[in-house]
């Protein structure tokens, strides 16, 4: 099991590309920069969500991981977690992560749907900075990560223009709500 620890930065398209531009000058553009699609998966009470903790199906590059991640907690303005990750060969239809991890809840997870990132990755010493536009639910949010090591993370940070949310809301928590809002649960 591998714990993860990310600054989130939801902002307005402005300050997205503020960041960006900056973060193009100083890596002289070496970006990868991809897309990437969350399939989120929960019992029809929202049991997972209840009790902090996301299952996820993600297509990335091509490859398909089962995630979980639970014991969500505040470092400073940063959220760690306890990520656990399976590479899958095909796509579920339901997912029960008891089978997949130790120590996981033994439910019958559905799909609820799907949220698409549009990612540009910077690598720093210690840490990777991603620009997620993301798309879910009839909506648009754009977001600032910043995942590594706690040090680096506030070195990094302390470079950038970073203005907006930092409650630390990540996109399971956004689509969630949303998934709410649209279905009325």
């Amino acid at each position: 099991m591998a714990q993860e620890l990310e600054l989130k930065i939801l902002t307005d398209e402005n300050g997205f590309r503020e960041c960006l531009s900056l973060l193009r000058e100083d890596t002289a553009g070496t970006e990868d920069r991809y897309v990437q699609v969350n399939y989120y998966f929960d019992t029809p009470d929202l049991a997972l969500s209840r009790a902090h903790s996301m299952l996820r199906v993600r297509r990335k590059k091509n490859r398909l991981y089962l995630q979980y991640k639970n014991k969500r907690r505040r470092v400073d303005d940063a959220l760690l977690c306890d990520e656990m990750e399976a590479f899958l060969t095909e796509f579920p239809r339901s997912v029960n992560p008891f089978r997949y991890f130790e120590g996981a809840p033994d439910l019958e997870c559905r799909l609820l749907g799907d949220l698409v990132t549009h990612r540009t990755d910077f690598e720093f010493p210690g840490a990777i900075v991603s620009l997620d536009e993301n798309i879910y639910l009839g909506k648009t949010d754009f977001e600032i990560e910043i995942e590594g090591e706690r040090e680096a993370i506030a070195a990094v940070a302390a470079r950038l223009p970073l203005t907006g949310d930092k409650t630390g809301d990540g996109k399971f928590s956004r689509f969630v709500k949303a998934y709410q809002n649209y279905y009325g649960d």
